[in-house]
């Protein structure tokens, strides 16, 4: 069984890395080292740890078995929404009245923190704040899409429902129904954003560490202490931050998540007509079907999308022919589409599709989860996490933590996610059939 760990551990070619500024070039932890807060893994979530906590005044380590931003937080679509994946109504009855609505406000602040990093730090990564469009495919996408308008609108945000016409001239194509935009909503250059994370925790005080993979765990007397290749480091509070790339360090935590491989794709810059009739104000876009991961317009004049492949199992080549015909059926106007570069990589799903803070023992929390949610809600798990190195009560986070839920039969669970990958790509299939017989006629 191919593990997200055992890919290569060189960072892939992607849209980001020609435009993320140098790696950190950053040598691995050799020797015995004592520290208050101990990170494994360097993605955002860790990052995010390390920055805050040492800010407020903790001896800070961070384990990363490959290089900073290896993982899903430089691979991913660089989407930054104002929300998590679940309706208001749908966190207020997960979590409560109190509970639940401290998490929508976090969500909604959660672009407003990044950019406050951003800004603090001096971090280029190319952020940007022109709004999100959700498009629906199906009448009950739209109606879904009319409760949030009217859940944001009734609290005075800036949310727009757009009918057929409107959501075409702001995508560029009468594909949809419609859509709704939030205006709160931005896109990054999430490996940028990484290493500047990164740059600003250890000029802070922080010891990062790459290539460096947490091969223990134990406890040792009133503190942790965690075994790496060629040295180790103890501490009071262990922070696991690892996500789909979560191995076998603590028993049983891989197999709360089932990593699930996700696509990108970016063309050759195109035709300046035709770059300009796509997303023309600059929103990144995704919509309501099963499998799609996302749309963005780069300022160089490629597009980058999500797309299919392989779930599972060693990288492999991608569904060429199945995500290019998708995208032309949004997008006539491109022709014959050239891919200049793709990449892969993980992301962590599981059974509730959210995010999870574990409490696994004194000082010992894990985060993971992301299910393709991750840049803005990492950094402020991240901060939480930080918080609760500083004295915090766990029972007081924005993120309510919870017990490892291992899911059931995880053994089985790739043959059977790769079938429901099935199903809903049958379901996409027929829903796009019935919404092309509503295309308006050329």
């Amino acid at each position: 069984m191919h593990l997200p760990l055992q890919d290569d551990s060189r960072l892939p070619h992607t849209t980001y890395s020609a435009d993320a500024r140098t790696p950190l070039g950053l040598s691995p932890l050799r020797g015995s080292h004592r520290a208050d807060v101990a990170i494994v893994g360097g993605g955002i979530a860790g990052c995010s740890v390390a920055l805050h906590a040492v800010e407020a005044g903790a001896r800070v380590i961070l384990l990363e078995a490959n290089e900073i931003g290896w993982g899903a937080s430089g691979r991913n679509a660089g989407h930054v929404p104002p929300a998590t994946k679940h309706d208001p109504d749908e966190i207020v009855a997960r979590y409560g009245a109190a509970a639940g609505q401290r998490l929508i406000d976090a969500a909604e602040q959660a672009p407003i923190v990044v950019a406050g990093l951003i800004a603090r730090h001096g971090i280029d990564c190319d952020y940007s704040v022109p709004g999100i469009i959700m498009a629906a495919h199906t009448e009950a996408a739209m109606r879904a899409n009319a409760r949030r308008v009217d859940y944001w609108q009734a609290r005075g945000r800036p949310v727009e429902l757009l009918d057929r016409r409107k959501a075409a001239e702001m995508i560029g194509s009468d594909y949809y129904l419609g859509a709704w935009i939030d205006r709160r909503g931005g896109k990054i250059n999430p490996l940028a954003y990484v290493r500047g994370l990164a740059r600003a925790a250890i000029k802070a005080g922080a010891s990062l560490h790459e290539g460096t993979r947490a091969t223990r765990l134990e406890r040792d007397g009133g503190r942790w202490k965690l075994k790496t290749p060629m040295g180790q480091v103890g501490a009071e509070h262990v922070f696991l931050c690892t996500n789909a790339y979560t191995d076998d360090l603590w028993p049983g935590l891989r197999a709360t998540v089932v990593p699930v491989r996700a696509y990108q794709f970016t063309s050759r810059p195109l035709r300046d007509n035709v770059r300009k009739s796509i997303l023309p104000g600059g929103q990144p876009m995704t919509d309501s079907r099963r499998l799609l991961s996302g749309i963005r317009m780069h300022s160089d004049g490629r597009l980058q999308f999500g797309g299919q492949g392989p779930a599972f199992g060693p990288q492999g080549e991608p569904h060429w022919r199945a995500t290019h015909a998708r995208l032309q059926r949004i997008f006539p106007q491109l022709g014959e589409l050239e891919t200049d570069y793709w990449w892969t990589g993980f992301m962590a799903m599981n059974g509730d599709n959210s995010w999870h803070i574990h409490e696994l023992g004194p000082g010992l929390l894990a985060m993971l989860g992301c299910n393709g949610r991750g840049v803005a809600l990492a950094t402020i798990w991240g901060r939480e996490l930080a918080r609760y190195a500083a004295g915090t009560p766990a029972r007081d986070f924005v993120l309510p933590p919870s017990q490892p839920t291992r899911i059931w039969l995880h053994p089985v669970a790739r043959p059977l996610v790769s079938a429901l990958i099935g199903y809903y790509a049958l379901r996409d299939a027929i829903e796009v059939r019935r919404l092309e017989r509503t295309r308006p006629a050329a």
